[in-house]
C-alpha cells in the first residue's frame, strides 16, 4: 500500500468552493494588492493569533525583513541564524543593513547548537525581541 506524504488535491478539493468564491471576489473588485481583502485578513489573523495587529506581506522575505526592522536591526548589528536555511533568511538580515552570523546546528536535533550560539554572541548581536514587538511565527 502506498501512503502519500501529502495529498494536496484532496486538501484543495475540500475547500475548492471557498477558494473559488474568494478569488472571484478579488477579481470582481480588482483588489489585487492591499485593499479590503487584505485588511479583513489582517483583522481575522490578528484575532486568530490573539494579538491586536497583524500585517499582511508579499513574501516570507518581507516578513523576516519586517520583523528585523521592528526590533531595530540595522547597520553595525549582527543577527545570528543557521547556515542550513533558505537564502531569504540571510537576505532579510542584509536588507536591513545588519550582518548575518552563521551558527551550525546539532547533528542530533537539527536545531541551532546552543554552545556554538553562545560563543557567537557579541556586543553587536541584535536580540530578537523588543519592547512592543512580538517576533514569532505566525505573529508579527
Amino acid at each position: 500500500m502506498k501512503v502519500p506524504f501529502l495529498d494536496l488535491k484532496t486538501q484543495y478539493n475540500s475547500i475548492r468552493d471557498e477558494i473559488s468564491a474568494a478569488l472571484e471576489g478579488v477579481l470582481e473588485n480588482t483588489a489585487f494588492a492591499g485593499g479590503p481583502f487584505v485588511a479583513q485578513f489582517e483583522k481575522e489573523f490578528a484575532a486568530f493569533c490573539g494579538t491586536k495587529h497583524a500585517v499582511g506581506v508579499g513574501s516570507g522575505t518581507d516578513a523576516l525583513w519586517a520583523a528585523l526592522v521592528a526590533i531595530g536591526a540595522g547597520p553595525g548589528d549582527e543577527v545570528i541564524t543557521v547556515p542550513d536555511t533558505f537564502i531569504a533568511t540571510a537576505e532579510a538580515i542584509s536588507f536591513c543593513g545588519a550582518r548575518p552570523v552563521f551558527v551550525d546546528i546539532e547533528e542530533t536535533t537539527y536545531n541551532m547548537d546552543p554552545a556554538k550560539l553562545e560563543a557567537a554572541i557579541t556586543p553587536k548581536t541584535k536580540p530578537m525581541s523588543a519592547k512592543g514587538a512580538c517576533i514569532a511565527k505566525p505573529r508579527l
